[in-house]
Formats: structure tokens, sequence, C-alpha cells
């Protein structure tokens, strides 16, 4: 078999991987209901790009070119899917965050277009491709598409960029959805660099070496996202889903006086006498019930007073509880881990970046130096 009968059999593989997983993803019940629709259409709209990339050298003609034409329109669709499939996936709905129709301009634009070249004859339309008429079209289409997509992926990052700010505001443990997102989002970058190298070999380079890097890994790419996607969606949890805060403004004394002390007064009982950070799953909404007061207030608390996010604050309290089982000798009779989790951590690496953070040191050479001492 030669190397374009193995490009065209992992195509097909990625279709078929594509086509299942978004009839399956449509079908799960309570697990991002509202993310995996998008994402359905997403993998839709993949496997799509692929059939044509297996039939459209197969082909030629008139109809067929119109077809393809019409098709390209997803290139359009693919950014601003990619955005609102990550926000839902990260956040609360939010009339900051809503996809406005604006957003697909550019592919009703094209649709336009090439809806309007159907007023045109077959014969006209195989004389303008023969005359090269189309050449620039095809130049502003991949461009616009090229700036549009990039910039709807640079937008994902800092969706998750802000996600990571804001969970750090409202939870306390980290959420196994980061690492699902960034593999996903590495999935689209490589898709967008082997693009970016197409375009400028296509029209500026113009590098016989780099043709099969330009042309082929760029659709091969794409049952590599689809493989991505398959290995973490299936298994993701439903996500706790953190608020976009507006814009802060001038920091102001939320709290003062006596209202400010009963409050550090209550935190301060929580935290030592009920201990309510071994709860692992602990969240700022639940403080603030628990307190009887309102997420605003204790985040103003924690922010302006501890100096700390709330996702560093509680984790404070449960390193200091886990050495103080170590100091207890409870190491000796059970697993670091089992006493992490003890301690109202819910996991091991959200345990070590935390007490990496208070201590400057790893659990492991913590015990050790305590030995040694």
């Amino acid at each position: 078999m030669n190397s374009f009968g193995i490009i065209d059999l992992l195509l097909f593989l990625g279709i078929s991987q594509g086509v299942f997983l978004a009839i399956t993803l449509s079908l799960l019940h309570n697990r991002n209901k509202s993310a995996n629709r998008i994402l359905s259409l997403l993998l839709l709209i993949a496997s799509i790009m692929l059939i044509g990339r297996i039939f459209y050298p197969k082909f030629s003609g008139v109809l067929f070119f119109r077809i393809a034409c019409f098709v390209d329109t997803l290139i359009f669709i693919f950014g601003p899917l990619l955005y609102v499939y990550i926000r839902r996936l990260t956040f609360l709905e939010s009339p900051v965050y809503r996809m406005s129709l604006y957003h697909f301009i550019p592919a009703f634009l094209h649709l336009a277009f090439f809806g309007w070249t159907l007023f045109y004859s077959q014969e006209e339309v195989l004389k303008m491709i023969q005359n090269g008429d189309f050449g620039m079209i095809y130049f502003i289409v991949e461009t616009l598409g090229l700036v549009s997509n990039l910039m709807y992926t640079i937008l994902s990052y800092g969706l998750l960029q802000i996600y990571k700010k804001e969970e750090k505001a409202n939870l306390s443990y980290s959420q196994k959805v980061q690492k699902y997102i960034e593999m996903f989002l590495i999935g689209i970058s490589i898709f967008m660099i082997l693009w970016v190298i197409s375009y400028l070999n296509s029209f500026f380079i113009r590098r016989r070496e780099l043709a099969f890097v330009s042309y082929h890994l760029i659709w091969v790419s794409i049952p590599v996202f689809i493989y991505i996607v398959g290995f973490f969606s299936l298994k993701q949890p439903e996500v706790f889903r953190v608020p976009i805060q507006k814009k802060k403004r001038e920091i102001k004394q939320r709290l003062s006086g006596k209202e400010l002390e009963q409050l550090k007064k209550s935190l301060e009982e929580l935290m030592v006498a009920k201990k309510i950070y071994l709860n692992n799953e602990l969240t700022l909404k639940d403080l603030a019930k628990e307190l009887g007061t309102t997420t605003n207030n204790v985040s103003w608390l924690l922010n302006n007073i501890h100096q700390c996010s709330f996702y560093d604050y509680i984790n404070q309290y449960r390193v200091q509880e886990f050495i103080s089982k170590i100091q207890n000798g409870e190491h000796f009779k059970h697993t670091i881990l089992a006493l992490s989790l003890d301690s109202g951590f819910n996991s091991k690496s959200t345990f070590n970046k935390a007490f990496k953070m208070v201590k400057n040191d790893t659990p492991s050479n913590y015990i050790k130096s305590l030995k040694t001492s």
C-alpha cells in the first residue's frame, strides 16, 4: 500500500470515529449536555472535511467544484463553535460570553458569494476556473479562514486561563477538566500550525520539500484531534462551572467594624474547631452558606484581609492537617496518599502542588528532613 493509500485509510478511520463520537456524545445525559451538543457539531464538521479530502482528488467537474465550495463554508464555522464549546464546558451561562450571530457573518458571506456563482452556467464556471479567475478568491477565503480560526483558538486559550483563575477563587480543589481542555486545544493547535505552514508554502515560500508536510499532515492532524477527543471526552464527569466575575473596580472597604470582626471570628471557628476544610469538595458557595453571608463577602475577606485566594486559603489548612498527622507518626501506619486524602485533598496532584506552595518542598523530602532532625 502506497503512502497515499495509508493516508486515505487514516482519514477514513477518522471519519468513522468522528461520526461515532458525534452520535454517542449527543445521546449522553447529565454529562456536560450543553457542551457536548457543540462538540458533536465540531466532530461532524471535522468528519465532513475529511470526506471532502478523500473524494475531492478523485472527482472533477463543475458540479463537484460547486459542492466543495459550499462545504468550505465550514472553515468559518469551526472557530466560533470551538470558542462556544470551551465556554460551555467551563463557565456558567453569562451574557458576556454568549455567542452573537455576527461571529458567523464570514460564513454567511462565503455562502452568499458562491450562491451568486450559481447564476453562471457550468460552461461559464469551467471557463472561469481554467482562466484562474478564482485564484484571488481562494487566497482571500483561505486568509480569512486562517485568521478567523487562529483568533478563536487564541480566545479559547484565554478562556482556559480565566477559568484557572476563577477556579481558584471558587473551588478548594482542581478539576481534571483542565487537562482535557489543554489536550483538546493542543490538538487544535497542531492543526493550526500545519495550516499556517500550508498557507505560507502555497502563497509565499513555495518550497517543494514542504509539500508533504503542508498538504498531507494538515489532514492527518484532523483524525489525531478526533482521537484525542475520543480518548478524553466520553469519560469526563460533569464539571463544576465557575461563574464569570465582572471586572473588579477599585477596592472598597466592603466590610468594616463589628461585621468584619464577626466574619473573621466565624471563619476561624469553622477552620479550627469544625475543620470544614476536610470536605474535599468544598466550594466558596458552601463556605459562604456556613458563614451565613454572601460569596462576595467571603471573597473580599480572603483577598483583602488574608491576601490569598479561596483555593490557597483552604489548602493551607489541609497541609497543616497533613503535617500534624506526620508529626503524630501516622505515616508509619498509612501511606502519604491516604493521609493527604484524610486531610481534605481530593487527589495526589492537588496535594503535591499545595504542599510545594506552602512548604516549598515535596512531602517525601519534608518527611525525610524530620527523620534526620
